[in-house]
């Protein structure tokens, strides 16, 4: 053992910047493609970006609170407008100017209703609030005792029992069965455990499901209809797959993507090469390895959209989930000559146009489920005949995850074990079997 200076040669996988931009270029979807590359211009003054061409942007004209623009609107569709939705403070403000209240506890009030969430839920506490404005918290509990009798129902509520009391209490419901549950076994309707309440309240399976039923009725997040969640979205395709004469057409939706141009403003310093700074010939250099890791996204994405539909030819055609093929990222890789991984960032977040709407990349890659005459067939038919199966059983004799591996061996020659219907069972938010049970019909 000595120290000392010693050579040695070794290879190793360098991620250069390059590669990296061509990486992030590569996952980025079309509608964040735009703000991606304005970050790029601002450190580069070559860069210039126009604007896709059929992505809606932010109106420039002002649009006053009816949604009726100042001025023209460039020939925009009237659905773009921003049209200002009423809020829920605004909702319960309206309310609280009628209620006869001092100054301090007014400012009270006010803060009560900006402490509401999304879905009407209070978020502090009376002694937070007591603390806050040096106030008792008998004064808040009052005070709260008086938003929870705003409209609508529910509101101000600070759990999900007290939620639902407030609403059976609004309809005089105090002393039926329905009340006694919410107050005291929730978690035990919540688990679906029908034979354990029958018992403990001493009433039949059939009533406390009746009363479960009706709970159903009421709204457990009352101020969610005021949230911004509603507005309208939109989704930019970054491909499309149309159907002309019979034979299936991809396309790049160009009109989604930016145009990356050279700015002419410093094209004449480019050509003059005695002119030219360090800066200017590295800012190029940058500029044009953007636009090749542009080009590149723009085939490999071609490539992986054009494999899938050779695949699945024929689900194009029907929209069947049934006629989906199995399909992993391996196999796409493997045809394209490209790294499994590759294909995993190119899909990502990226959005398919057809005739029938638009879908995720992504949802056409499933794992396969062999059957019994040898074949195949992918994750996504499985869970629809799942579906299928739970939708036309007996309520009364749900089917067991067994019983539904059993059915779809049977029915469909689908050999897949308990444990993946379990998996499919849940991916599809159907419940278990025991929480499915009803005892009448």
């Amino acid at each position: 053992m000595e120290m000392g200076l010693y050579q040695q040669q070794s290879m190793n996988l360098v991620m250069t910047t390059e590669l990296r931009q061509a990486i992030a270029i590569l996952q980025v979807p079309s509608y964040e493609l735009t703000s991606y590359l304005q970050e790029q211009a601002l450190e580069n003054p070559l860069i210039e970006i126009s604007e896709p061409k059929g992505m809606f942007t932010t109106l420039k004209k002002s649009v006053r609170k009816n949604g009726v623009s100042g001025q023209s609107a460039d020939k925009q569709s009237y659905d773009h407008l921003i049209i200002e939705q009423e809020t829920l403070y605004d909702y319960l403000y309206k309310q609280a100017i009628l209620l006869p209240l001092q100054e301090q506890d007014r400012k009270i009030f006010n803060y009560l209703l900006l402490s509401l969430n999304e879905n009407g839920y209070l978020t502090v506490t009376a002694e937070e609030t007591a603390t806050r404005f040096t106030a008792s918290i008998e004064k808040c509990e009052e005070l709260i005792s008086m938003l929870q009798k705003l409209e609508p129902t529910g509101i101000g509520a600070r759990s999900l029992r007290e939620c639902l009391l407030i609403q059976l209490s609004e309809q005089n419901l105090e002393h039926t069965l329905s009340y006694i549950i919410v107050d005291q076994h929730l978690e035990l309707l919540a688990e679906r455990k029908i034979k354990t309440l029958s018992e403990l309240l001493n009433v039949s399976p059939q009533q406390i499901e009746e009363a479960a039923d009706f709970l159903q009725t009421l709204d457990p997040r009352p101020g969610a209809a005021f949230s911004p969640a509603d507005e309208q979205s939109y989704l930019y395709p970054d491909v499309s797959v149309s159907v002309e004469s019979g034979k299936l057409r991809i396309l790049i939706n160009e009109q989604y993507s930016p145009v990356l141009k050279l700015n002419e403003s410093y094209a004449s310093l480019l050509q003059d090469k005695n002119k030219t700074s360090k800066f200017i010939d590295e800012s190029y250099q940058k500029f044009n390895w953007l636009k090749k890791a542009l080009e590149q996204r723009k085939e490999t994405l071609l490539k992986i959209t054009s494999e899938i539909v050779r695949v699945q030819e024929k689900y194009f055609h029907t929209f069947e989930k049934k006629d989906l093929i199995p399909l992993t990222l391996k196999d796409v890789a493997d045809q394209i000559g490209v790294h499994e991984s590759t294909v995993s960032r190119a899909v990502k977040n990226k959005v398919l146009q057809t005739s029938k709407g638009a879908v995720e990349l992504k949802s056409f890659f499933s794992a396969k489920i062999y059957t019994q005459d040898g074949g195949s067939a992918s994750a996504a038919s499985a869970k629809t005949e799942i579906k299928k199966l739970v939708e036309s059983e007996n309520k009364l004799k749900p089917l067991s995850d067994q019983v539904l591996a059993a059915l779809l061996e049977k029915n469909s020659g689908l050999s897949i074990s308990r444990r993946t219907v379990a998996k499919y069972r849940e991916e599809l938010n159907i419940p278990s079997s025991a929480k499915r049970k009803r005892y009448s019909s």
